[in-house]
């Protein structure tokens, strides 16, 4: 399974949705600051200021992470970024399933007000629950493979070496490098 997620195309793939999703996520809840702000608030993690501050800046570290991983520019450190906030979306969920609150709409991707029993996404889908955890951890997965991708993906396939040795330096090693 390393091997397969270490291919410079999964990588690519996985780098793709991820920025996307982030992207996606983070559009709504810029848009509006005071619903996502309600989200944020009946998770019951924080008072009504913290939850202020992260609907105020979530969104736009969530926007920022996601279109540096969709541009290709410090990949891994975009990466690293959604890990941490997966990190922490995991330990708040944890805690409301821990501490029995029916949050209705997690606040994740849309801010939408819910819909009747019978419209998608079911409702085993919605609110914090174990396929939100489920789901943040494959995406942490994914978040994590970047950040332990390398730094540069070889140009040469795995069986391909270079031409010809590289050239060599010589001289006498006085000023300048001339012999």
């Amino acid at each position: 399974m390393t091997a397969l997620l270490a291919k410079p195309r999964v990588q690519l793939a996985l780098r793709l949705l991820l920025g996307a999703l982030f992207v996606y996520a983070s559009l709504d809840k810029i848009a509006n600051p005071p619903a996502f702000a309600k989200a944020v608030y009946q998770w019951q993690v924080g008072g009504p200021v913290p939850s202020n501050v992260v609907a105020v800046t979530l969104p736009w570290v969530e926007l920022v992470a996601g279109l540096l991983l969709l541009a290709g520019a410090w990949k891994r450190e975009a990466a690293l970024v959604i890990a941490l906030l997966l990190v922490v979306f995991l330990v708040a969920a944890g805690s409301v399933l821990a501490r029995g609150i029916d949050v209705e709409n997690c606040g994740c991707v849309s801010l939408a007000a819910n819909a009747p029993p019978s419209a998608w996404p079911p409702a085993w889908m919605r609110g914090v629950g174990w396929f939100l955890v489920t789901r943040n951890l494959l995406l942490l997965a994914a978040a994590l493979s970047i950040v332990r991708s390398p730094a540069r993906l070889p140009l040469l396939g795995a069986n391909e070496q270079p031409a010809g040795p590289l050239p060599q330096a010589t001289g006498s090693g006085g000023a300048g490098g001339l012999p």
